[in-house]
């Protein structure tokens, strides 16, 4: 193909329809490496079938507005799934940048792709680093320094799938999920996958980009560690609303039901996607603003990919925990737990959310261990309101207590005789505190948000010791210490030092990720 300087509607059309191709030859490799947001499996399903919409809607026109327009009008009403929400809020924002260009240059596509980024960034509630999101900022960045006003569409996406597979393959070390599992993240390569289509169009290169093949890509653990979702059902809505009103207007009517939130208004169109407890109360309270056009709810729990939702591991009983952080959920999963539910940083589930979580479970024998004293109580009204015998509610007064009952217990057993035991080891003394981010204990400020770093230092330190203090220990000879997602590693240093310099008590650390503290500690 000729060198070309600018874009018109036809080979944009050919180059959308090798970036689908080049996409959906890898759709099943990207719904196997999926663990973020939700390790459902299908991050390729869903940008796959998001991408598809728009193609489908390609007529070839010579015009780059008219043929553009279209597609990604199909793609923001067939949006699925997270990445495909965020897929087509990007395309959005080239369009935007772009619309009423019959042609457009190298210059046009490298400032369209930077306001692109600002328009998906913007719809996520949460972003996270080493996503699609940071592929879109960081590919484009990379770019932009090394074009110029004679540099041809070949070279500009040359450097551009060039740069987007260095930001791709970063990923790895920007989530501690993704190097737990070996892989990249999904919906980063999927994003990497339509460009190199893309640049493929025009060389007229028919190779196949093939994640399976490729030597440069991790091999993935053959065992991935996938947590439990939450939030049980993936929800989405495309609303035509009546009155325009804000993103944040309706961002307060989600407060704390659900997260993976991406909401994004373009003209009278709503577009929402969101994990939740609750979808038909949300469609309710949506519906009041306007006509739903597209509405979507899946209920994750049913995937092939909690397929483990439905084995146990006892045989005559289940036993289900609530903790703080998918590091714990993992470790209590290890312990004996069919399945551990993370519970979401300052939410507070009420009975029946409760109920929707654990309801394939209430049909049997069930353990629960709550996460705190108000989960506990909701389990017990829950047992007490509906006379479920078969039922039981541990006692525990947080992670620390549940981790050494857990590891206490052995389950080889009957139901009745696990009660009986459970029963004596409520009663055994644990001691436990947390390290947060903010006045701790005697009012002591945590490190990292003191400005000075001797100063810091000295504070964690006489925290530590505190903590550490003999006279508190002795009545004690195991340690646990749960690090938080944010947890600094001098730190992490520093606390391990402390602990095993006492010869008296076997210390160990886990990586508990709970994002509410930075530590939590516990003896026993």
């Amino acid at each position: 193909m000729r060198c070309r300087n600018a874009l018109d509607g036809e080979l944009m059309y050919k180059m959308l329809m090798s970036g689908f191709a080049n996409l959906s030859h890898n759709k099943n490799y990207l719904n196997e490496i999926n663990v973020f947001p939700v390790s459902d499996g299908d991050t390729g399903t869903n940008m796959k079938n998001t991408f598809g919409n728009g193609v489908s809607a390609l007529k070839g026109n010579l015009s780059f507005n008219d043929t553009f327009s279209e597609f990604v009008k199909s793609m923001l009403l067939g949006s699925r799934g997270n990445s495909g929400f965020i897929l087509s809020q990007y395309f959005l924002g080239i369009h935007e940048y772009t619309k009423e260009k019959n042609t457009v240059s190298v210059s046009d596509l490298s400032f369209a792709m930077q306001h692109a980024y600002q328009v998906a960034y913007k719809a996520v509630l949460n972003p996270v680093e080493g996503t699609m999101l940071t592929i879109m900022r960081e590919g484009i960045k990379r770019t932009s320094p090394k074009i110029s006003a004679d540099t041809s569409l070949k070279d500009f996406f040359d450097i551009l799938v060039s740069e987007m597979f260095l930001c791709v393959k970063e990923t790895f070390n920007q989530m501690e999920l993704l190097r737990d599992n070996n892989v990249l993240d999904s919906g980063a390569l999927g994003l990497y996958l339509i460009f190199d289509g893309i640049k493929k169009a025009l060389s007229d290169d028919l190779q196949y980009f093939d994640c399976e093949q490729n030597q440069t890509l991790p091999i993935r653990n053959e065992t991935l560690v996938k947590s439990i979702s939450f939030f049980r059902y993936c929800t989405q809505l495309v609303l035509r609303m009546n009155e325009v009103k804000s993103k944040d207007y309706f961002v307060n009517l989600l407060t704390n039901k659900g997260d993976s939130i991406v909401i994004a208004i373009n003209e009278n169109i709503l577009n929402l996607h969101i994990h939740t407890n609750q979808p038909q109360s949300i469609l309710d309270e949506f519906s009041k603003y306007g006509n739903i056009a597209v509405k979507k709810v899946d209920d994750l729990f049913m995937t092939e990919e909690f397929e483990r939702m439905h084995k146990r591991k006892h045989k005559g009983f289940a036993v289900i925990a609530f903790t703080d952080g998918e590091g714990s959920a993992a470790l209590l999963e290890q312990l004996g737990a069919d399945i551990a539910f993370t519970v979401p940083s300052g939410h507070s589930p009420d009975e029946d959310e409760l109920k929707l979580l654990v309801e394939k479970f209430l049909t049997e024998n069930l353990i629960i261990f709550p996460n705190d004293k108000e989960i506990q109580e909701r389990f017990r009204r829950i047992k007490w309101f509906t006379h479920l015998e078969n039922l039981y509610v541990v006692e525990t007064d947080g992670l620390p207590k549940t981790f050494f009952i857990l590891s206490s217990l052995i389950f080889a057993d009957e139901f009745n005789n696990i009660q009986k035991s459970l029963e004596k080891l409520k009663n055994q003394r644990v001691f436990q505190t947390r390290i947060t981010s903010a006045f701790l204990n005697n009012h002591v400020l945590y490190s990292g948000f003191l400005k000075n770093k001797e100063i810091s230092k000295y504070y964690f330190t006489e925290l530590l010791n505190e903590v550490a203090n003999k006279d508190i220990l002795r009545p004690f000879s195991t340690v646990v210490v749960f690090g938080g997602s944010q947890c600094r590693s001098d730190d992490v240093d520093s606390i391990c030092a402390h602990f095993e310099k006492n010869s008296s008590i076997e210390f160990t650390y886990y990586e508990g990720r709970q994002q509410d503290c930075d530590f939590i500690i516990g003896a026993y």
